[in-house]
């Protein structure tokens, strides 16, 4: 049995990777979700799951007008803006923010998005720096970062570099990809509006450069030689409504889909979070005396990652055995290309395809 308040920070792109875990977990919980614009996507897919969840005002938590039970599983989640993505800067500063906020009120953080360009950063490690409560984040079979969604999706940079060297000019989309395309293209289009505002028609004419944001996409695509969208099926929220979707950007951006031979998405990186962080509140009442042991959690979750933290490294270690003929791959990839980084130290080359 599991007690103690797990926080998560969350990305809307990887809310499908939330759900998928909150659903395969059996166990008793009570889901809190803060109040704010970003949250209505994951409410949706929680109710379309049948996983009953609260609403609660950041600052009722903060004043203490609202107090979470510590004696039951409890999950807050904070759900942040799609758009940071495209600011790097004030996407770290956010999410440093959020989880020190966060201290005085959950016993672990889990941060469910990706570094987006924060190449150096790991928020898990600065947390651990900062003295704060253990935290995790999203790695691979090795313990190296996934740095963005695609990378989350598809277990880690050496994949992510296999993929690129196999699928050039190909666009990368996964579920949550294609049903948040105009947010996620929203949040770029804030960047790019100055020089779209510079075009007259008579530029555009010349360059030709089709009205509107769309049109603007679709000539930086072609600039790049884009001619596909690549399919990664996760398997994870709503296939029919992904169908759809993924149908709908290849129609707007012009752009031919493609199922690829291989199958590259890996939930590995989701299971692993997930089980990490519960293992923290598992581990925190153990020491206690209480005598919960990690057999008590859901054991598809414990598949890859074993209980509790300091089991960790132990469990990587299983799972890279389990998963040989991955790690050899991309123990190959890392060495055509530079060092991948380990907990967020180091740059990382891969990259989300644009």
């Amino acid at each position: 049995m599991t007690k103690g308040i797990l926080g998560l920070i969350a990305c809307p792109m990887v809310d499908d990777n939330l759900v998928y875990s909150l659903s395969k977990d059996s166990e008793e919980k009570d889901i809190v979700i803060i109040d704010n614009d970003n949250n209505t996507s994951i409410r949706s897919k929680l109710g379309k799951a049948g996983i009953p969840y609260s609403i609660v005002a950041f600052n009722d938590m903060l004043s203490r007008n609202y107090r979470l039970d510590g004696d039951r599983y409890t999950i807050l989640i904070y759900m942040t803006d799609l758009g940071l993505h495209a600011e790097p800067e004030r996407l770290k500063s956010t999410v440093e923010n959020l989880a020190t906020d966060m201290q005085p009120f959950v016993d672990a953080i889990g941060f469910y998005l990706g570094t987006c360009g924060n190449y150096d950063w790991s928020p898990a490690r600065w947390c651990k720096e900062k003295g704060f409560k253990p935290s995790a984040t999203f790695h691979d079979c090795n313990g190296c970062l996934c740095h963005d969604c695609v990378g989350i999706n598809i277990a880690g940079g050496p994949k992510y570099n296999e993929m690129q060297k196999k699928y050039v000019g190909h666009f990368y989309a996964f579920p949550a990809m294609a049903s948040n395309w105009d947010e996620f293209n929203d949040a770029d289009s804030s960047n790019s509006a100055a020089t779209e505002e510079s075009l007259t028609p008579e530029m555009r004419e010349v360059l030709g450069i089709e009205p509107g944001h769309d049109g603007y996409m679709r000539w930086m695509f072609s600039l790049g030689g884009y001619e596909y969208i690549l399919k990664i099926d996760t398997g994870l929220g709503d296939q029919e409504q992904f169908e759809k979707d993924l149908q709908k950007v290849s129609e707007r951006m012009r752009l031919k889909i493609k199922v690829p031979e291989e199958d590259w998405a890996d939930l590995q990186p989701t299971n692993d979070l997930y089980s990490e962080c519960k293992s923290f509140l598992q581990g925190r009442w153990h020491a206690r005396g209480l005598g919960v042991h990690c057999r008590d959690t859901h054991p598809d979750l414990l598949r890859d990652t074993g209980g509790f933290g300091h089991h960790q490294q132990g469990a990587r270690a299983q799972h890279r055995m389990q998963r040989s003929h991955r790690a050899q791959g991309n123990g190959q990839a890392q060495q055509g290309g530079a060092p991948e980084a380990r907990d967020g130290q180091g740059p990382d080359d891969a990259r989300k395809a644009r």
